[in-house]
């Protein structure tokens, strides 16, 4: 009876290491149709690097952003959510750079907001219409979740076991346009009441907007095995961004800590009635345009969001187009002189007004012509090929009149051989120029 008993126990002491060392499997199979409840918070610290007159000065660059809200996957491909339904409860930001404060919030009649999944990096878009390019980035600027499913393994593993992160998580959670490098390896940390720990450590590289980034993560993650799914994830990256042609150089540390729920029931916002207006297929360029208003409330533009504004003055807006990411034109928006209503400064003394401008040494005129827009605007349009300060371009010089007597010039300057690439752009937008309606 002894032996047996210490039979018994050795058998069950023997056992019971292999037992805890049970694998687990960490998997996520999305599906269109499913539904979840996000918090995201972000927390970032770090510093801007700007060049004037050949000097380099950093800035301090701090911000803080909380978005809440509820997700629908519309669409997979690769294993992955490709077209997901959001609707903001909550999505705001605030930003300290230097010393100004720069607070950010996402308008009530946008709040609906579609994020599409690609190849090319991550775009959103409201079916409510055009946003501003500080809402465009609120809503795609904050962690991914589409990524989530491809930060686990896809299969059983032990405590101890190591994955490679799939390639398109990678670029989803780096926020890249384009993947370079991916070394980003998942760990299975711990096992414990019906949750998995995970970690997810390396470095990732990719371009966005035109820029280098090297990221650096130390993530976290919990996995809940009855559920199948991640429920929680704090992420705590080092970012490390060359200058580009529309952002300065930056470094920063940033923490974002994600919260998960399944939601049985969707949203009324998130319904099929209220999805209606959402394509499933080919996404309308018209749904993708930015929005832009004048301080002064002087003019207003609805434009491709591949013109990207990079400074402002009372006088002056200045937007930077980019094609696959490289920069190919500039151009220079001016509210000009008003003139009385139904008349507009004369061709020739805009054309005097363009040979004076400083630096500009015009060596071949391509085109001379007054012209009438789409919607029946008077409109004057200089093209000549030049020196800049001595730099060869090709420049395009506009001046737009509105009935009522309000005008803007606009400047476009680019590399002669990129003048093909801008093709017909310039023209755009100027057709996309608004002057306010007088009532």
């Amino acid at each position: 009876m002894v032996r047996r008993a210490a039979a018994t126990l050795f058998v069950f002491i023997a056992l019971a290491p292999s037992a805890r060392a049970q694998p687990v499997v960490l998997t996520e199979t999305p599906a269109a149709g499913d539904g979840f409840r996000y918090s995201v918070e972000l927390d970032l610290a770090g510093k801007m690097t700007i060049t004037q007159d050949g000097n380099k000065q950093s800035i301090r660059l701090e911000a803080k952003a909380r978005h809440l809200f509820g997700e629908r996957t519309l669409a997979v491909a690769d294993g992955l959510p490709a077209r997901s339904a959001r609707y903001y409860e909550d999505a705001v930001a605030s930003a300290v750079v230097d010393v100004e404060k720069v607070n950010r919030a996402l308008p009530d009649d946008r709040r609906l907001v579609v994020a599409v999944r690609s190849s090319e990096g991550t775009s959103c878009f409201s079916p409510a219409g055009p946003v501003t390019r500080d809402e465009l980035d609120l809503v795609t600027e904050h962690f991914n979740p589409q990524c989530l499913a491809g930060l686990l393994p896809g299969k059983a593993v032990n405590v101890g076991d190591t994955w490679p992160v799939a390639p398109a998580a990678a670029q989803a959670a780096g926020q890249f346009d384009g993947l370079i490098k991916n070394n980003l390896t998942g760990k299975f940390a711990a096992a414990a009441d019906g949750k998995a720990t995970f970690t997810i450590e390396g470095t990732a590289e990719g371009i966005e907007h035109g820029a280098k980034v090297t990221l650096t993560v130390a993530a976290t993650g919990v996995y809940d095995t009855a559920a199948k799914r991640i429920v929680g994830l704090t992420w705590k990256q080092k970012d490390d961004r060359d200058q580009g042609p529309v952002a300065p150089a930056s470094q920063v540390e940033a923490t974002i800590v994600l919260k998960r729920q399944s939601v049985a029931e969707l949203p009324k916002e998130l319904t099929d009635e209220a999805l209606k207006t959402v394509p499933r297929g080919d996404v309308p360029a018209a749904m993708t345009l930015l929005r832009y208003t004048d301080p002064k409330d002087r003019y207003s533009l609805v434009y491709p969001r591949d013109w990207h504004v990079t400074g402002q003055t009372d006088q002056h807006l200045i937007l930077r187009l980019l094609d696959k990411g490289e920069f190919v034109a500039q151009a220079t928006v001016v509210a000009w002189k008003k003139a009385e209503a139904g008349k507009h400064t004369p061709a020739d003394e805009f054309k005097k007004a363009v040979n004076s401008t400083p630096g500009w040494a015009a060596s071949r005129l391509l085109e001379d012509a007054e012209t009438v827009s789409p919607d029946g605007r008077w409109l004057y349009r200089i093209v000549a090929e030049g020196k800049m300060d001595e730099l060869p371009v090709v420049q395009s010089f506009y001046l737009l009149a509105g009935p009522q007597g309000d005008q803007a010039a606009v400047t476009f300057a680019m590399k002669p051989d990129k003048a093909k690439t801008v093709g017909t752009r310039d023209r755009e937008l100027i057709h996309a120029l608004a002057f306010p309606v007088k009532k």
